[in-house]
């Protein structure tokens, strides 16, 4: 089935107004941010990419949304509600997505579900243009190994994930419902059983996407994909494509380039387009580098937003991905940004004769 949300590669084709501001001066407002609500997690994952940021942070809210209104007004157009921990855990998470909301841009929200009750989201996904659950599993057991949590924790996302759908049905909410099967070696198996388990559930779609190892990463995890298990996933889709009422979205070529480890840019063009907001208030240009100075734009508790935004340390931050930074040797393969830096590079490196298109 067809990746109706282009989960795969990247949407700048649809915001060339902000690739040509670029080409002009890349320190401009970003079209995604990422934020961080809370730097703990209810789950210990045995692949997450951020375990050595749990620091026990929490946003601050009003100040946050001050930010999140500054950069309304500059050009922003949605954020993903994720980061270091469970978002879901931070108290005023109602009032950080109809705050956003309000503020007229886009608002995502990712969560391992655990918390993901009927009353609060019969609050929350009104305000929400997609929801994602971390589910990774199809069995209790499986769940329990990779989510670090007891087993009966697998029935009761389950069960939150289809009383998400039916909020989303009986209040014809425009909400897109999706889960999410990170594939490692540990849960391969698994995979059958949860689209079986699922496809009694009305969700809008389910992606299997690779590992991404984080060179940060404290429970340091190797995985070991092949092209024969990209065509054992393959198959296992066609055999169940007809069977079930949602897309599954295979990000097949995301799971070649870490098999290759392949980068096909030498220089990080992307910070431009995106920022991330831990919860203890740090503004980053990118997300792989928390606590690294070099990627801190200013602190949404300290400084001014316009500053934060057009100031010299993302200024900085910015020249030196384009310029300085070790892609090969630094960075993570399958970045959030990774397509589109392929598609930036592409145009800081144009072929020759443009004109016969």
């Amino acid at each position: 089935m067809n990746d109706l949300y282009f989960i795969d590669g990247h949407k700048l084709l649809w915001h060339l107004d902000r690739v040509v501001m670029w080409q002009n001066d890349p320190v401009m407002c970003p079209i995604y941010m990422e934020i961080s609500p809370i730097s703990s997690c209810n789950h210990r994952c045995i692949f997450c990419g951020v375990d050595f940021a749990r620091k026990n942070k929490i946003l601050n809210v009003s100040n946050y949304l001050k930010f999140i209104n500054f950069l309304s007004k500059e050009g922003l157009k949605s954020v993903m509600i994720a980061g270091e921990g469970e978002p879901l855990l931070h108290k005023e998470i109602e009032k950080i997505t109809w705050g956003t909301k309000k503020s007229c841009v886009d608002v995502a929200l990712v969560t391992n579900g655990s918390l993901a009750y009927k009353e609060i989201m019969k609050s929350i996904l009104p305000s929400l243009t997609w929801i994602r659950f971390s589910l990774d599993a199809g069995s209790p057991n499986i769940y329990s190994l990779v989510h670090g949590v007891k087993k009966d924790i697998f029935e009761k996302v389950i069960n939150n994930i289809h009383n998400c759908c039916e909020i989303k049905r009986r209040n014809n909410l425009g909400v897109t419902i999706g889960v999410q099967y990170l594939i490692i070696d540990e849960n391969f198996d698994d995979i059958e059983n949860a689209i079986k388990i699922l496809s009694d559930i009305s969700i809008d779609y389910l992606v299997l996407k690779p590992f991404s190892f984080h060179p940060q990463m404290k429970n340091k995890l190797y995985v070991h994909y092949t092209f024969d298990k990209l065509q054992q996933i393959e198959e296992l889709i066609k055999r169940y494509e007809n069977k079930v009422t949602f897309p599954i979205i295979f990000r097949k070529e995301s799971f070649k380039k870490y098999i290759l480890m392949e980068k096909k840019y030498t220089h990080c063009y992307a910070l431009s387009f995106w920022e991330y907001l831990a919860a203890d208030g740090d503004v980053y240009t990118c997300s792989v580098f928390l606590g690294d100075e070099r990627f801190i734009a200013g602190n949404i508790n300290k400084h001014d937003p316009y500053e934060i935004i057009y100031g010299d340390r993302r200024k900085k931050s910015i020249y030196f991905g384009a310029t300085a930074l070790d892609v090969v040797k630094e960075c993570r393969v399958n970045c959030r940004m990774a397509r589109i830096n392929e598609f930036l590079s592409l145009l800081k490196n144009p072929p020759k004769h443009v004109n016969f298109i």
